[in-house]
């Protein structure tokens, strides 16, 4: 049997408002949440082929349609910034204009800053290309967390590493989002610091998830096609791990103090369709 594998990840926090202000004019938010963590078993069809779409918390682990997700480490959630998930950044002084002047290298403890973990895919009987499942994805619906928030994807495949970092904007309607300059650059994240903590910023590289979607069969509803991009190309029996990041990008236009005391939930989803060389 055709099947589709979903990764279904919910994590539903209360916000507890800590601090409005780090320093003088700050506008970044800073709050803690409790996360809960279960995922919800799921099976559809794999279009192109007879391709079973698994995932597993463990790369030698029983593959399945669904498993659990590792806990993540954090005990809250604070904004840094990011250009390559590898570095990563938090806010040190800022103007009074509320303009960041200088900014710490977080890059050894930014696990405590937000959401991290791996998965692990497999595909089996046949080459397996690899999608976001639009259908199953979810986000939450507050406008203000899904403008400020980042998605950071990370698959080691044999053909070599796939990394994305998605803006979650087209995951819900954002217009109500209110919002300020903290940076002197617009759009921009930073790439690295001078010795004093100047920041060296670079354009932001978050893009949209939705040419990453995959399609569907308009004569076989829930059956996954190819869609504009794959993620990944998954061997026959290759194990994939998956690293992913859910974390606050300080540098954008939208994470001020408005994002405090926000609920979030977060539902990711894989969908798989064969592959083609």
């Amino acid at each position: 049997m055709k099947r589709r594998a979903l990764f279904s990840i919910w994590l539903t926090a209360i916000w507890s408002f800590l601090c409005l202000l780090l320093f003088a004019g700050a506008t970044y938010a800073w709050f803690t949440f409790k996360p809960y963590t279960n995922v919800e078993p799921m099976s559809g069809t794999v279009s192109g082929g007879d391709v079973s779409l698994l995932i597993c918390d463990t790369p030698d682990g029983e593959f399945d349609t669904s498993c659990t997700l590792p806990e993540s480490t954090s005990d809250g959630m604070l904004p840094v910034s990011t250009a390559d998930l590898e570095h990563f950044y938090k806010a040190m002084s800022r103007d009074k204009d509320g303009i960041t002047l200088t900014y710490n290298d977080a890059s050894a403890d930014y696990i405590e800053s937000l959401i991290h973990g791996t998965v692990y895919l497999k595909s089996l009987r046949s080459l397996c290309d690899v999608y976001l499942n639009q259908a199953d994805l979810s986000f939450g619906e507050d406008p203000q967390l899904l403008s400020a928030l980042r998605l950071g994807l990370r698959f080691r495949t044999k053909e070599g590493v796939k990394q994305y970092i998605f803006q979650l904007d087209s995951m819900g309607t954002v217009a109500e989002a209110v919002g300020a300059f903290t940076t002197a650059e617009q759009n921009v994240v930073v790439q690295a610091i001078q010795g004093n903590g100047t920041p060296i910023y670079l354009a932001d590289p978050a893009e949209s998830m939705v040419p990453y979607f995959a399609g569907e069969d308009r004569d076989k509803p829930d059956t996954p096609t190819a869609g504009q991009r794959a993620l990944c190309r998954i061997e026959e029996e290759e194990v994939v791990p998956v690293e992913y990041w859910l974390y606050l990008e300080g540098c954008d236009y939208n994470c001020i103090n408005e994002v405090q005391s926000r609920e979030v939930s977060l539902q990711l989803s894989f969908a798989g369709a064969t592959g083609r060389r």
